[in-house]
């Protein structure tokens, strides 16, 4: 038997959502669908991949608006709603990983769907984990120490293994098994290329959708482009919208592939996102004891890791 409090919940309460995972799996199979590009492959590479890496990144920029605006609005109001949203994806993403573990065939249309549906997950987490703050000075300490954990799991921890069994598989032509943790990566479509590109890790969106939900909550004005998304919300058009984390994200990005090197990107989205933020807002500066505690211990340890290198 249905719960009264989900036979309550409207259809429409799923539109934010739901246009994001269409609008993320539409785009890149209508990429990969295209014809060959009659450029130098290697010269096209180097150009397209950070291109569409912006486009995917405004993308993203403009999907976690939608979230923040509208899809959050609906959790407010329905409070089942988020468990529903969480537990389908979920689901739905198992589903895909399993099949594409034993999929020999249009292995690449199962991907689109999978990281479109990642991409709802991450923006479900990060929006989610924006609820818990109370105080828009408790960014400065989470930022602080997302970015020491993300930099000790990259050169010391499980994202490096995870990173180095990766490469191997996509060197490799990518025959045989899919790595389970190429299912935590978010993939882009280039044209005239005929597989979806890995560009990031999940945790990104996640931080990307977190700080902008936090933004938002907090009156902060994060937005490279104009006003703040608090100013911007019940008009039409978001055009000028593209968040400092987002910068971050694309500046990451951009590094890694130019050098050819993996950049953690968390640590990148938090400096510009709180480079960004605190000299406009001193309510950020505000922190008590037990908050620049925390801070001058990931500074010290940051400081420390990088005096070891």
């Amino acid at each position: 038997m249905i719960p009264a409090s989900v036979r309550q919940i409207p259809a429409r309460a799923f539109l934010p959502a739901g246009g994001v995972f269409v609008t993320f799996s539409l785009v890149p199979l209508g990429l990969l669908t295209a014809g060959p590009i009659f450029l130098d492959g290697t010269a096209a590479a180097r150009f397209l991949v950070p291109l569409f890496a912006l486009i995917f990144i405004v993308m993203l920029s403009m999907a976690c608006a939608v979230f923040t605006l509208y899809q959050e609005t609906f959790f407010t109001r329905f409070p089942g709603l988020r468990r529903i949203m969480v537990l389908g994806s979920f689901t739905l993403g198992i589903g895909l990983v399993l099949l594409l573990r034993h999929a020999d065939i249009q292995r690449e249309v199962l991907f689109v769907p999978a990281s479109a549906n990642l991409v709802v997950f991450a923006l479900l987490l990060g929006n989610f984990l924006a609820t818990g703050l109370t105080r828009p000075s408790e960014l400065v300490p989470v930022c602080s120490v997302m970015s020491v954990a993300d930099l000790l799991s990259v050169f010391a921890g499980p994202s490096k293994q995870m990173v180095e069994g990766i490469d191997v598989f996509y060197r490799d032509g990518r025959v045989g098994p899919v790595p389970w943790s190429d299912f935590l990566l978010v993939k882009i479509a280039v044209p005239g290329v005929d597989h979806l590109v890995p560009v990031f890790g999940v945790a990104d969106v996640v931080i990307l959708a977190f700080l902008v939900a936090a933004a938002h909550k907090f009156r902060l004005d994060d937005n490279l482009l104009g006003r703040a998304l608090a100013e911007v919300q019940g008009r039409r058009c978001l055009a000028r919208w593209f968040p400092a984390a987002g910068a971050g994200l694309f500046l990451a990005l951009l590094a890694a592939h130019s050098f050819n090197l993996f950049i953690p990107a968390l640590p990148v989205m938090a400096v510009l996102f709180l480079g960004y933020t605190l000299p406009r807002h001193p309510k950020m500066r505000m922190l008590r004891s037990s908050e620049w505690v925390v801070v001058i211990v990931c500074l010290t340890l940051l400081s420390g890791w990088a005096i070891r290198s």
